[in-house]
């Protein structure tokens, strides 16, 4: 459990960032509480000048009414302004007013600004709570970064300041000297003030979740979470009178000692507390009474009571909403009518109903008052109906058992149509029996249809099923068979449309014999060799290395035809076909004619490397994150790519990005929260620590070795180089990131760009790609939007000529071209023959380097921004400063910082 601590400062509240929001919880969401000047539609003042009783008027106008017999109140009544709820203390009474969220006091107080609006810093409220000389008033709810602060502002007597709290508050009610709070996430409570007379701040109790709670004069109540809501008191009664010490001490007034009933709501008033019984919503009061004080109404249903000093008052629930009272010294006369409740927007919460009466409605539209539904029924008798929208449950006697007066009397005035009272019960019961087994009939018919459906529908469009049978397309493929089955199904059908089948002669003519010469990379299983085909077309040939391990090299060849084979999106390297005779396991690529992102990074060429620039860089970042975003996201099941490097990040004659070496990947569990159990594999400097530590794979290790490639983009330095003191680009990069100095991350070889803050914001998102933590990176959409983002703001304002093509291919030029390789007008020319006509043997592709999001990137977008990647400790602002570790969440990063960017996202994006 999170603990809760408590701040105060003497001067209004100023905060780092003066762009805070708020948001107004609706009152249906959350329990208000009631004490000796709690918040509600009816308020009791005490004193010297005579007690007063005001409550809004019953019409709905949310006007209020007084009586009683303090001038001061009575003849100062705000008589033209609406109040959303009201609570009073000793000689005034507050209302928290409907169109400003601010409260407003009228009386006699020496200690609290009387006639005029109470706030700080143009505050608004969501409650108000009044002590004997004090006010207190919860804030509305922050947004964002603080939406776990709570303030209080307090007006009064020794309490004229505000007070930050660290966690959502619920409510709050005053004491005489002191107040308390309701966290709403732990359903603890906490008390501050002076309690040198009651002890209440040191009793409180640990051990309970509260759902409501009222502070008294020197005592508080409150109602435990659970089936039986019985109340808990702490603190203690103190008697004036000198004569009744004995008593008191003897345990016979304890305050603790609260009747074991379950309650539906609970007020405190100066030496006392009573609350409402839930299964007859009677009122049950406890503590101690003055001499001459009447007790409360015995066999009456209330809607709602308020606390005062020595008595107490409610609203009839069957009277037509009269308002009566008892105890000691309370007002001779009381209006006819007042208000049940507080007007709320919205609809009312599980639990709650909606008082409807055609005399008392909320007169502005969308208003209404809730009621909190009874629970149970008394002895004898049995509930009939259930609370409903409109309505509280109803119970009648069950007259076939009957033992009290009541229910004999109730049962005796049927008694001329007792041959009639069984098919009365069950004329109404069958129907409702009728139509609950019919519903449920239907609601698991309903249930059963879906699950087929959807069945259905996942195997139709994913092709999951690990019961699939591979079938041969040569009669040398035994092995291949054999090891694809385990990881693929129905491989075939997809390699005969998109992968070729080579023999070994073919490629080895292509590739002059696999010579030195033609080697273009080298990899620990495999050499890539450059070849031409005989129709002219430029391939890449990637061929494993013979070692006695032949079932390894095996697995890893067909691990990546398998991913390649099912696999299609721009930025994935695109399988042409494969060969497999012998020992020999062959796959064909198509050429990258600009070899890989490594090489263009480390090379030791100035002019090639500053060809590189910071928009190019940025553009292959984000070309690469949204292929690793299809792989986690978009493909079926999910793919783990294990071995995101920048030598594995290549580059076409477009400079367009592809993701390449599938030879590690592995399918992830459908739900890509939960890890596989895989031994570690991949390259130091990119593998993910916590994988290597527990063994445990998820989606989150390749967004760990993204934000290596990201630091490495940004740096020009590579993941380890011992040259430098700190080898490690991770443990360099982060703590420079953390501490605002991220310019001295990017590469000297580059000249800042003009405008350095989009380059900030890819900074912040590699040092949350790269936390210890995996469930405290991003996903790929997430970080996918704030590269594109950031692209957005580096590049600035587009050209009014640029085009909107929606392709998945990145485009950003006014042009579209034919793919004009004699390898794909032959395929078409082949295709065609062979009856295909879907493939036309041509594909749009830009001849820019510029990017533009897909139609399934949009979607991600709208998502991702409207959850936050916070994390609560580290705030950083605009200006540079930095808070906690410097980092912004992803909101931020990925929002636009001015009009114009917002134009050029919407435009382009």
């Amino acid at each position: 459990m999170k603990k809760n601590h408590l701040y105060s400062c003497k001067n209004p509240i100023f905060f780092p960032d003066q762009k805070l929001f708020f948001l107004l919880f609706f009152s249906n969401l959350y329990s208000r509480i009631s004490g000796l000047g709690s918040m509600s539609s009816i308020a009791i003042s005490y004193g010297e000048n005579g007690p007063v009783f005001c409550g809004l008027k019953s019409d709905g106008s949310h006007l209020t009414d007084c009586y009683g017999s303090n001038p001061a109140i009575i003849h100062a009544i705000p008589t033209h302004s609406p109040f959303l709820g009201l609570t009073a203390g000793n000689g005034f009474v507050c209302g928290l007013q409907m169109y400003y969220n601010q409260p407003f006091c009228w009386g006699s107080s020496g200690f609290i600004p009387m006639g005029a609006s109470l706030h700080f810093a143009n505050s608004e409220y969501l409650e108000i709570s009044a002590g004997d000389h004090h006010l207190c008033g919860l804030r509305k709810p922050l947004m964002g970064k603080f939406r776990n602060i709570s303030l209080i502002d307090c007006w009064g007597y020794n309490m004229t300041k505000s007070y930050i709290f660290d966690g959502q508050i619920q409510s709050i009610s005053a004491g005489s000297e002191f107040n308390c709070g309701l966290f709403s996430q732990n359903r603890s409570v906490f008390c501050w003030g002076d309690q040198t007379s009651s002890n209440v701040i040191g009793l409180v109790p640990k051990e309970f979740r509260f759902r409501k709670i009222a502070a008294g004069g020197f005592h508080v109540c409150g109602i435990v979470e659970g089936v039986y809501s019985r109340v808990v008191c702490w603190g203690k009664s103190l008697d004036l009178e000198n004569s009744l010490q004995s008593i008191m001490y003897s345990g016979q007034l304890n305050i603790d000692s609260a009747p074991n009933y379950p309650m539906l709501s609970v007020i405190g008033g100066k030496f006392h507390s009573c609350g409402i019984r839930s299964f007859d919503r009677a009122v049950i009061c406890w503590g101690y009474r003055v001499e001459k004080s009447t007790l409360p109404p015995n066999g009456v249903k209330f809607y709602e009571i308020a606390g005062g000093d020595y008595f107490s008052c409610g609203i009839l629930a069957e009277k037509s909403l009269l308002p009566i009272c008892w105890g000691a010294n309370f007002p001779s006369s009381l209006p006819v009518a007042v208000q049940p409740g507080v007007c709320n927007t919205g609809p009312c919460a599980h639990g709650y109903y909606e008082f409807k009466n055609a005399s008392f409605t909320c007169k502005l539209p969308g208003y209404r008052i809730c009621l909190q539904c009874s629970n149970g029924c008394p002895n004898e008798m049995y509930q009939l109906t259930e609370c409903g929208l409109t309505f509280d449950r109803k119970c009648v006697y069950n007259c076939t058992n009957c033992v009290s007066f009541d229910c004999i009397k109730n049962c005796s005035n049927n008694a001329g149509n007792d041959s009639s009272d069984s098919g009365r019960f069950w004329s109404t019961q069958i129907p409702i029996i009728v139509a609950e087994v019919s519903f449920a009939v239907f609601l698991v018919s309903a249930v059963f249809l879906t699950s087929v459906l959807y069945v259905r529908y996942k195997l139709r469009n994913c092709r999951c099923s690990d019961d699939s049978v591979i079938k041969s397309t040569t009669n040398g493929n035994n092995s291949l068979r054999k090891e694809s089955s385990k990881i693929r199904p129905e491989l075939d059908e997809i390699k005969i449309n998109r992968a070729e089948m080579f023999n070994y002669e073919e490629l080895e003519r292509a590739t002059n014999g696999f010579k030195e010469e033609s080697v273009v990379g080298k990899g620990s299983f495999s050499c890539v060799f450059k070849g031409v085909l005989k129709d002219g077309t430029v391939v890449a040939v990637k061929r494993a290395i013979v070692s006695e391990d032949l079932k390894k090299n095996s697995k890893e060849f067909h691990t990546e035809l398998d991913l390649l084979s099912r696999l299609n999106h721009a930025h994935l390297l695109n399988l042409l076909g494969y060969c497999e005779e012998g020992g020999e396991r062959l796959l064909v690529y198509e050429f990258m004619a600009n070899g890989s992102l490594h090489q263009h990074l480390h090379t030791k060429n100035k002019e090639t490397k500053e060809q590189m620039d910071w928009v190019r860089r940025v553009t292959i970042a984000v070309q690469a994150a949204r292929g690793i975003e299809y792989l986690h996201g978009y493909a079926c099941p999910p793919v783990i790519h294990r071995d995101i490097k920048s030598s594995n990040i290549l580059i076409d004659e477009e400079h367009n990005a592809r993701v390449a070496d599938f030879g590690l990947s592995l399918l992830g569990p459908a739900n890509s929260s939960s890890p596989l159990a895989e031994l570690p594999a991949g390259t130091l400097g990119y593998l993910d620590p916590e994988y290597y530590r527990l063994h445990y794979l998820t989606t989150k290790s390749d967004v760990y070795s993204f934000g290596v490639l990201l630091l490495e983009i940004l740096s020009g330095r590579k993941a380890i180089d011992m040259k430098y003191e700190e080898g490690n680009i991770v443990e360099w990069a982060v703590p420079l990131i953390k501490s605002g100095d991220f310019e001295s991350v990017l590469d000297p070889a580059l000249k800042p760009p003009a405008d350095i803050e989009a380059l900030k914001r890819i900074a912040n998102i590699a040092s949350k790609c790269v936390r210890m933590r995996g469930k405290e990176r991003p996903s790929m959409d997430k970080v996918t939007t704030g590269l594109e983002r950031a692209l957005a703001f580096l590049m600035g304002s587009p050209s009014n000529e640029q085009p909107i093509l929606p392709t998945e291919v990145v485009l950003g030029s006014s042009r579209m071209h034919k793919k004009s390789s004699q390898r794909s007008l032959n395929r078409s020319n082949s295709e065609t023959d062979g009856g295909d006509t879907e493939d036309q043997g041509f594909e749009i592709r830009a001849p820019s380097w510029i990017t533009f999001p897909s139609v399934a990137s949009s979607l991600r977008r709208k998502s991702s921004v409207s959850e936050s990647d916070i994390d609560g400790k580290n705030v950083e602002t605009r200006n540079g400063n930095v808070v906690g570790d410097g980092m912004r969440s992803l909101v931020e990063e990925i929002g636009p910082a001015s009009p114009q960017e917002h134009l050029y996202l919407q435009h382009n994006f």
